[in-house]
């Protein structure tokens, strides 16, 4: 099984930092290597409303390890915005992806189907 999952945090982040700081944080959690994705704004002023995606890719998973991973990206998302006092909206998201040829037949089930989308803000 391979999938994606995906954090969303919109709001007001404090500080130029905080998008790296939660993915150092979902990292040091999670083991799994995070990137950051631009999010389409339009014009948005100093201070305003802001919006960041990070996104992991995860393969060769059972789903109790799928699991163990989103429960673990969950828990430190939460952490992450207990520590705000004006938290920001968080959603976390997993979607399969397609195998690639190697690793399995063409049309698997659920491919490409999102599998979840929960989120976080308490």
């Amino acid at each position: 099984m391979a999938a994606v999952i995906s954090v969303s945090v919109r709001g007001a982040l404090l500080g130029l930092d905080d998008p790296e700081r939660i993915r150092g944080e979902l990292e040091a959690d999670t083991g799994l290597e995070w990137r950051r994705e631009e999010v389409d704004q339009g014009w948005v002023l100093t201070g305003g409303i802001v919006e960041i995606l990070l996104v992991a890719a995860v393969s060769k998973l059972t789903e109790e390890s799928l699991g163990a991973a989103l429960d673990a990206t969950k828990r430190a998302v939460e952490r992450w915005r207990a520590g705000r006092l004006d938290p920001p909206q968080a959603q976390v998201e997993v979607r399969s992806v397609p195998p690639s040829s190697t690793d399995a037949p063409a049309g698997a089930p659920d491919e490409g189907r999102p599998r979840g989308s929960e989120g976080v803000n308490g």
